[in-house]
């Protein structure tokens, strides 16, 4: 029984190992090299961020007879090569678009030389492999939708030494969204064979449960479903469907959906107005906010009593930036940091101007105006008195002619926090700042200090009474030690006149009834030892004394 699932185990952490979500796409193509030797391109492509494994070692492509019964031929394995990844480089055709971020693809190239004798019937070369990258938007089940790269040697196809059309680019990692998409995929044809290009529903492929199918699996093979609606073949992307040029491969759109979206495009291959052969291109078109720069920058309008300036770039899309510190003077000076710091030569009215993509066609500017001023005046602060204890208060007060408002911080100790002299009645010592507004909008701010010591932990705030009266006539019956503070511990204890340890507390709660052991002590003057420890940095407070017993 534990062999069995041990075994259950192994087999369900090696599927979820084989299981790939990292396709982006691909495509296989045939070269004939005269004797019945055929030369066969796989090409894949993975998604670098979104998705696991690394590319196949090695690639696993079936050679079926076509035909009814699907009879496997070969099993091949191509060897990967490292030297053929390849980072595919993200080009936007409008320099004033920004390349989005967390978009990478990888490309390997399997190739190998197989001997395939003529056969009436035909070959189909396929590979195969689950998953599809798992951020697909027209797909309704991504992770377990496969692929199958398929392409076909027909009898004529041997007879007449015939080789693939192959396309020449692949398509653009990333596209913008709500831009013209122009791509061409033309492909190259050695016999000079006429090409005809459509869009093609790209193929299904293994699911999760089998993932990289060995030997892979035999025709037919279906096409993948769309998330229909909205998505389908005639709307592949949302937005203006994408169309191709039947004779040039040349591909137009406008997406208007950000996501990542599988495509398909088929070159038909005929030969005296007979299909020969078809290339078909599986891949996925990411498309992103490319955004066109936006300067903006943050600045009061109103700056008091200094020269230097620190600028805050809040622009985006865009890495090349110029400012002008004073827009209306051309030779002003300038600056190409992000966020410049600036010491203007006197006060006065300065416009500022932020060029965002200087030199681009989409170059933005904003502009902001700012007044410098110099009040040559100075907020004063007072606290009267500077330290008082728990339970006081002290009078604040903030000066600054000719200030129309007054805004005190923190307020919730203040008798009002709008004026320019409140009382402040902290329970621990507080800075309090206040800020005082002038009617050209300049602000000054300083602040205050009231200390507020701790309590001390001694007498009167803790009290043991000299005397006590347990006559049950409900005045002072018992004896109870007395605190306004917050003690962490206490203990005291009464002796007798021999020394004998009578009574004992731990607890601010706890009383003396004048007892010992269920008798009544008699009335005479017993002593007392008392410690008290109030809380972190203030000492232990320790006292004996004497305490008398009335009747």
């Amino acid at each position: 029984m534990l062999r069995t699932i041990l075994l259950i185990l192994f087999f369900t952490g090696l599927s979820i190992r084989l299981l790939a979500t990292h396709i982006v796409g691909g495509e296989i193509t045939y070269r004939c090299l005269g004797d019945d030797n055929y030369e066969i391109t796989l090409t894949v492509y993975r998604d670098c961020y979104n998705g696991v494994p690394w590319f196949d070692q090695p690639a696993r492509v079936g050679v079926y007879e076509k035909g009814s019964d699907s009879v496997l031929v070969r099993n091949l394995a191509l060897a990967y090569n490292a030297f053929s990844n390849d980072t595919l480089p993200i080009q936007l055709n409008n320099p004033c678009l920004t390349v989005p971020p967390d978009v990478c693809v990888h490309k390997a190239t399997y190739k190998t030389i197989v001997n395939l004798p003529y056969n009436p019937n035909g070959y189909i070369l396929v590979y195969q492999r689950c998953c599809r990258n798992r951020l697909i938007r027209n797909l309704p089940d991504p992770l377990n939708t496969g692929i199958s790269f398929i392409t076909e040697i027909s009898a004529q196809s041997q007879l007449e030494c015939n080789n693939a059309a192959t396309f020449i680019n692949w398509p653009p990692v990333a596209i913008c969204v709500h831009q013209p998409l122009d791509f061409d995929h033309a492909a190259s044809d050695p016999d000079g064979d006429s090409l005809a290009y459509r869009l093609c529903t790209p193929l299904n492929g293994p699911d999760s449960l089998r993932p990289i199918p060995n030997p892979p699996l035999a025709p037919p093979y279906q096409e993948l479903i769309w998330l229909d609606p909205p998505y389908n073949l005639m709307n592949i992307l949302g937005g203006d469907p994408l169309v191709i040029d039947p004779i040039t491969g040349f591909m137009t759109g406008v997406p208007n959906i950000i996501g990542n979206f599988v495509v398909g495009v088929c070159v038909d291959e005929f030969r005296n107005g007979s299909l020969l052969s078809t290339t078909r291109r599986d891949f996925q078109y990411n498309v992103a906010d490319c955004g066109e720069p936006n300067a903006a920058f943050f600045l009061p309008e109103v700056i008091c009593d200094t020269l230097g300036v620190q600028f805050i770039n809040q622009s985006t899309n865009s890495d090349l930036f110029r400012w002008y510190f004073d827009w209306e003077n051309p030779t002003g000076p300038s600056s190409t940091d992000f966020s410049p710091f600036f010491t203007y030569p006197d006060t006065g009215m300065y416009t500022v101007a932020l060029i965002a993509a200087p030199g681009l066609p989409c170059a933005d500017t904003f502009l902001q105006t700012i007044h410098l001023v110099s009040t040559g005046l100075l907020l004063q602060i007072t606290a009267d008195p500077e330290e008082i204890m728990a339970g006081d208060s002290s009078f604040l007060l903030a000066d600054l002619p000719g200030a129309i408002q007054y805004t005190w911080a923190p307020n919730n100790t203040l008798s009002n926090p709008g004026v320019a002299d409140p009382f402040a009645f902290p329970t621990q010592t507080t800075t309090y700042t206040v800020t005082a507004l002038l009617p050209n909008g300049c602000k000054q701010t300083g602040s205050v200090t009231i200390a507020v010591p701790p309590p001390i932990c001694a007498e009167p705030l803790i009290f043991l009474p000299t005397g006590f009266s347990p006559n049950g006539d409900g005045e002072n019956d018992e004896l109870k030690l007395e605190s306004s503070l917050v003690i962490s511990s206490v203990y005291w204890a009464v002796f007798n006149r021999w020394g004998e340890k009578i009574f004992e507390a731990t607890q601010l709660t706890d009383t003396w009834d004048g007892t010992y052991k269920g008798q009544a002590q008699p009335a005479e003057t017993y002593g007392y030892y008392l410690r008290v420890v109030c809380g972190e940095g203030q000492p232990v407070y320790v006292k004996k004394g004497n305490v008398t017993l009335l009747r």
